[in-house]
């Protein structure tokens, strides 16, 4: 029977670090199934990493800013298709939508629970429907959304359920996730580290989620220089695309170097010495090298570096919200170092010496 062409369709349309949350259960469904075909469904961004995972044969895109015309025929494209089994992961209309008119043996997907309000009353509904559940989907899991969660549910533990059918050994929440990079990227990485003279180095990384931190524009130098200086390691600061004030100012305070327009490793050298360096818009595969053999991981919960530290065994400082924290430790990787800390505790804003000294505490004990 295992050696039976089968079609396998896996929607997961939003961002990459939930894909990398299903990779291991994906990638061992491939094992079982040698013959068959893993389609995923994703976004134009996610396709250009993930139709490079060896355990993938095909991907199709979708993206919420899509015309109608090309909304169209990626759905004609994907119902004209018979499947094994159809897995609806990701939670967005489309994904739902389809399913709805897909061929497929077996419907398998997530739910969505929140608490509603009508007059004095509340009562539990799901996205999508009861009724829908019932006659659309053959097995689901309900995760309960951000808004309403009060105690941490085991997300992934969920999601391995729904692969649970299919005979998947050995696979529990404390499985490694699987990134698959090309081969070459471990010889790119070798020759930066070569060049920069890499050895012991923190990563941190700067997104849009650094913005609500007190006194971010005003501070951040100061707190990353002294932060340096006290640990005493390389700090190596990432990031894509920002043009905040805060990460603008890094750029005029330390050595930069823009990774796009990387012609030459040689280039490199003029900062083997830079005790911190800012690496910007790294090549994707290329940053999980990185994340891979720092230190540690410090970010505002990027959910790329959360996930792919489950891949790679990287150590990850979680800067969120309190008020955030049951909702990350629902997606939290059980198979590797992680620890979260407050930039606000309720409405009170924690300032960034704080912060930083409760990392280096944390670094300390490591």
């Amino acid at each position: 029977m295992n050696n039976l062409k089968k079609n396998f369709i896996i929607f997961r349309t939003d961002k990459l670090g939930d894909f990398i949350i299903h990779s291991r259960p994906i990638f061992e469904l491939k094992q079982k199934y040698k013959n068959c075909n893993i389609i995923i469904v994703c976004s134009d961004l996610n396709k250009k990493i993930i139709s490079k995972f060896t355990y993938i044969d095909n991907v199709i895109t979708h993206n919420k800013s899509d015309n109608l015309i090309k909304k169209f025929n990626t759905f004609f494209k994907i119902i004209s298709i018979s499947y094994h089994a159809s897995f609806i992961l990701d939670g967005k209309n489309f994904s739902y939508l389809c399913n709805i008119f897909l061929r497929s043996n077996n419907k398998i997907g997530v739910t969505y629970k929140s608490i509603s309000k009508l007059l004095f009353f509340k009562f539990i509904s799901t996205k999508p429907s009861f009724i829908y559940n019932y006659f659309f989907f053959d097995k689901y899991e309900t995760l309960t959304s951000k808004k309403y969660i009060r105690n941490t549910e085991n997300f992934v533990q969920k999601y391995i359920n729904l692969f649970k059918e299919y005979n998947i050994p050995k696979i529990s929440i404390y499985s490694s996730y699987i990134f698959d990079s090309p081969k070459s990227i471990d010889n790119v990485f070798e020759k930066f580290k070569k060049n920069l003279n890499l050895n012991n180095f923190v990563i941190i990384h700067i997104d849009e989620k650094w913005m609500d931190i007190a006194s971010i524009n005003k501070d951040l130098h100061l707190e990353i220089t002294t932060f340096q200086k006290l640990n005493n390691f390389r700090v190596i600061i990432t990031g894509y695309n920002n043009n905040f004030n805060f990460f603008n100012s890094l750029r005029n305070a330390f050595d930069y170097y823009d990774c796009r327009y990387m012609n030459s490793f040689s280039n490199l050298s003029n900062y083997n010495r830079s005790n911190i360096l800012i690496l910007d818009n790294l090549e994707i595969f290329l940053f999980e090298k990185f994340l891979k053999n720092s230190i540690a991981n410090i970010s505002c919960h990027s959910g790329f570096i959360a996930q792919v530290c489950g891949a790679n065994n990287g150590k990850i400082i979680d800067i969120i919200n309190s008020l955030d924290e049951t909702w990350y430790s629902c997606w939290k990787p059980k198979n590797t170092f992680h620890k979260f800390i407050y930039k606000s505790n309720k409405n009170s804003k924690i300032p960034l010496n704080i912060i930083f000294s409760k990392i280096t505490q944390i670094l300390k004990n490591l």
